[in-house]
C-alpha cells in the first residue's frame, strides 16, 4: 500500500511539473511588436514648386504681391526682365519668389528718374480739336485729357489727368509700357500728352494742351527719356 501511494504521489508530482511547461512545438499567446523604421518609410522632401503668374488686365506689381503675401520690391528683385516696377504689361510672366529665397537687391540700384527740361517749347491757341462732353474740360479752353482724346479717340478720358490711366488702359486690354513710341499717349501723374515722334537719341516730341495749367494753350516740345514714365500704345 505504501509503495502504491508513493508511486501515486510521484505521478501527481510529475503531472504537475508537466502542467507548468510548454510542450514542444506549441505557440505562446504573448506576441511581441517591433517598431522598424527604414528609409523606405520616409517620404523624400519635395522641392517647392515655382509659382508663375501671368499678368492680366488691371494688374499691378503691388496687387500681385498682396495676393501672394509678399512685397512688390521682392517681385521686382526676383524678375530681372522688369525694368520699371511701376510698368508691367498684360501677358508678362511674374515669378513669385519663395519666402526665404535670397534675392539680389535690384530695387535699391534703380536710378531716380529726372524730368528733363524741354529743349524746345512753343505756345499757341489751339481750337480745331473736338471737345468730348464727358471730359474734364473746364473753363474757356481745352485741357490735356481732351486733347489726347481728340488725337486718340480709342483712348478714353479715364479721369483726372494721368492718375490711374495706365491701370485703366490695361483693364481695357490696351498695351502699355515704358518706351515712347510715335502715336502713343504719354502719361505722368497730373498730365498726359501725345507722342508726335521719337528721335534717334531717345528724346521725343510731344504735343499737349493745358501744360502748366493753362487751359486752351497748345504746346509742342522735345523731352528727354524719363520725362513721362509710362505710355499707352
Amino acid at each position: 500500500m505504501k509503495t502504491k501511494l508513493i508511486v501515486g504521489a510521484l505521478g501527481v508530482i510529475a503531472t504537475l511539473a508537466l502542467g507548468n511547461s510548454i510542450p514542444a512545438g506549441a505557440t505562446s499567446n504573448t506576441t511581441e511588436t517591433k517598431s522598424e523604421t527604414t528609409s523606405e518609410n520616409v517620404a523624400p522632401a519635395e522641392a517647392p514648386k515655382e509659382i508663375i503668374v501671368t499678368v492680366k488686365s488691371g494688374d499691378t506689381l503691388e496687387a500681385i504681391a498682396k495676393v501672394h503675401d509678399t512685397t512688390y520690391v521682392r517681385l521686382f528683385n526676383a524678375n530681372p526682365q522688369i525694368a520699371n516696377p511701376d510698368v508691367i504689361d498684360v501677358g508678362d510672366k511674374i515669378v513669385i519668389p519663395a519666402e526665404k529665397e535670397k534675392l539680389e537687391d535690384r530695387f535699391s540700384q534703380l536710378a531716380p528718374v529726372a524730368v528733363a527740361a524741354a529743349t524746345t517749347y512753343t505756345t499757341q491757341e489751339y481750337t480745331s480739336a473736338p471737345v468730348n462732353s464727358s471730359s474734364y474740360y473746364v473753363g474757356n479752353g481745352m485741357w490735356c485729357t481732351d486733347y489726347v482724346h481728340s488725337k486718340r479717340p480709342d483712348v478714353a478720358i479715364y479721369g483726372n489727368a494721368g492718375y490711374n490711366w495706365i491701370s485703366s488702359a490695361q483693364a481695357e486690354g490696351k498695351s502699355t509700357g515704358s518706351t515712347p513710341k510715335t502715336g502713343a499717349v504719354a502719361v505722368m501723374d497730373g498730365h498726359v500728352a501725345y507722342v508726335e515722334s521719337v528721335n534717334a537719341d531717345g528724346s521725343y516730341v510731344v504735343s499737349e494742351m493745358g501744360w502748366n495749367y493753362q487751359a486752351g494753350n497748345y504746346n509742342q516740345r522735345t523731352v528727354q527719356p524719363g520725362a513721362f514714365g509710362s505710355f499707352i500704345y
